[in-house]
């Protein structure tokens, strides 16, 4: 007596011996060799104690694959014992396999229950829900690409949106970036100018005087401060001149190419720095009562 595993067809409740390497091939997946049905070996797998002679087997060896084949306990039959051969013979015999075996390549075995004729056209279409699960695999193997191109693509592209946008402050903070920055503008067509930052300036005096030696001419005298971390442009100036009941009756807009050199005007107001700026103009008409001077970026 002798303990073997065996499983049973659900289809035609026909029993088979098997072994682990048999069901191991593809996963369990078995053709039944009295109904021709395919199943799960693995799960209706049980252990089975039986005589161990050769009526008894479980399996049957084909002579010229050298392949397992599932078949039916109830249809083995009592076989004729193999005539005796002589030794001669058996070394014919085994010279023509040993041939045969060099002449032909090595291929895998073929799954349990089929042979390598019915492979190809047994093969039974896939579930449903196995091919929405490789379509999902599919989905997300190609969003997992996009991700890994992407990102450093959009990153690359909001740098140099950013380092466009913000090229006047990062080119007044750094001159060795700025050096590189102009000669980038230059292929491209942009400018690189200082920065304009009109709440980094402020007046912190001011001053209207009569020239003594002319008529009608007069001075204006400012301090502009910057209280910015970086150099800033040169702002223009809003001259209001009011009358007696503080009306502006004359307003004038002086430039800062009217009151400043042109390598001044590159230079720009240093950070954290005060520049006095005066400024001679004429004016006709009634005498001013007063002023009111402002700074803006045109």
């Amino acid at each position: 007596m002798s303990t073997a595993l065996a499983t049973r067809c659900p289809h035609c409740h026909t029993y088979f011996r098997v072994t682990p390497q048999q069901l191991a091939l593809r996963d369990g997946m078995v053709r039944c060799g009295a109904c021709r049905e395919i199943f799960n070996g693995e799960v209706y797998v049980f252990e089975r104690t039986e005589l161990t002679d050769a009526t008894a087997s479980a399996h049957i060896e084909d002579d010229t694959t050298g392949r397992m084949t599932l078949i039916d306990f109830g249809s083995l039959r009592a076989t004729p014992a193999p005539r005796e051969s002589n030794m001669q013979e058996e070394l014919d015999a085994l010279s023509k396999a040993i041939a045969d075996l060099q002449s032909k390549p090595w291929t895998e075995p073929a799954p349990v229950g089929l042979s390598p004729a019915e492979e190809e056209d047994t093969e039974q279409p896939a579930p449903g829900f196995v091919h929405e699960a490789r379509q999902r695999q599919r989905t997300s193997r190609v969003w997992t690409f996009l991700l890994i191109v992407g990102i450093p693509l959009l990153l690359g592209a909001l740098t140099v949106q950013l380092g466009y946008l913000f090229r006047n402050e990062i080119a007044a903070r750094s001159p060795e970036a700025a050096r590189y920055m102009r000669a980038v503008c230059r292929r491209i067509g942009c400018t690189i100018t200082l920065p304009a930052q009109i709440e980094a300036l402020s007046i912190e005096s001011r001053h209207l005087q009569k020239l003594q030696d002319q008529d009608n001419h007069f001075e204006l005298i400012i301090l502009v401060r910057n209280i910015g971390t970086t150099s800033q442009a040169w702002p223009a100036l809003d001259l209001q001149l009011n009358n007696a009941t503080g009306q502006t009756e004359i307003r004038k807009i002086f430039m800062p190419s009217e009151f400043l050199k042109a390598s001044e005007i590159r230079a720009g107001i240093p950070a954290a720095s005060e520049r006095e700026v005066r400024l001679r103009f004429e004016l006709n008409g009634n005498p001013a009562h007063g002023f009111n001077i402002q700074i803006f970026y045109p």
